[in-house]
């Protein structure tokens, strides 16, 4: 099968804001200063003076999703996006200069991408952790599958990679449109709603390509939307069993929730 030969021409970083966030500014600037450039934009539902500032600031255009909500806000970013690449960048976070280099290397030596996405580190404040989390070791051991190139091109080495959990960092995903389903972010789940479209998307042909180098840092504080979630962590846990029974029967399933919980804690 031929590879693909994507530029940054044909790729939109979308900048999803959210209100007045203290480190939008910062997440605008390590997305128009990748080295290799791409079209930028910010979208949000929450339209502010504060936002409008930043986009007149750095000359960026601004969606307006007058149906706000977190899947919502997710797919239309990414229905909005013209390209045939798209990266949906938080507010909060981090990418490092060569992100957007390195993933479409990885996805151009790829036959029939459908996402890549890479590792990445921690960060409080404005500190990036120097020693990574349990949660982030537990992710990186969950990712071995696709270390391995002729695995992550079967259906079993991508659902292999997500039968004890969710360890793609959805930030860290850039995401070939033309292999998107209608329907990518499911509104029924808040949680587990990438984890649920990764699954889906591990059933049909096509790579799961996975950079092996830190090149995202994920900020974390009270009230980023994963801290928010885990509050609620009934309908988490609900969600989270919901997505291992498609994995497992129900008795394992059960089984692996309790482990499941606990790796919460690491957050």
């Amino acid at each position: 099968m031929k590879k693909q030969t994507f530029s940054g021409e044909d790729v939109t970083i979308v900048v999803c804001a959210y209100k007045e966030c203290e480190y939008l500014e910062e997440s605008i600037l390590s997305v128009i200063n990748q080295s290799v450039k791409t079209r930028v934009v910010i979208s949000t539902s929450t339209p502010n003076d504060f936002i409008n500032r930043l986009a007149e600031k750095y000359h960026l255009e601004v969606w307006i999703n007058p149906d706000g909500g977190h899947a919502k806000d997710y797919n239309f970013a990414i229905q909005r996006t013209s390209t045939p690449v798209c990266i949906m960048a938080h507010q909060d976070d981090l990418m490092h200069t060569d992100f957007v280099k390195k993933s479409l290397e990885a996805i151009n030596d790829s036959d029939r991408p459908i996402i890549a996405f890479t590792d990445y580190k921690e960060m409080h404040g404005t500190t990036i952790d120097k020693a990574d989390s349990q949660m982030v070791r537990i992710k990186r051991f969950l990712l071995w599958p696709m270390k391995i190139k002729w695995l992550s091109n079967t259906v079993f080495g991508k659902r292999l990679c997500q039968c004890l959990g969710d360890p793609i960092t959805h930030p860290s995903v850039t995401y070939i449109k033309s292999e998107m389903p209608e329907d990518c972010f499911r509104e029924q789940y808040q949680s587990a709603m990438d984890w649920d479209l990764w699954e889906r998307l591990s059933k049909q042909p096509g790579r799961f390509v996975y950079v092996d180098e830190v090149l995202f840092f994920h900020r974390m504080h009270e009230q980023t939307a994963t801290a928010k979630l885990i509050e609620n962590s009934g309908r988490r846990s609900e969600e989270d069993y919901e997505l291992l029974c498609r994995f497992w029967a129900k008795w394992i399933a059960r089984i692996i929730m309790k482990f499941y919980k606990k790796a919460q804690t690491f957050y």
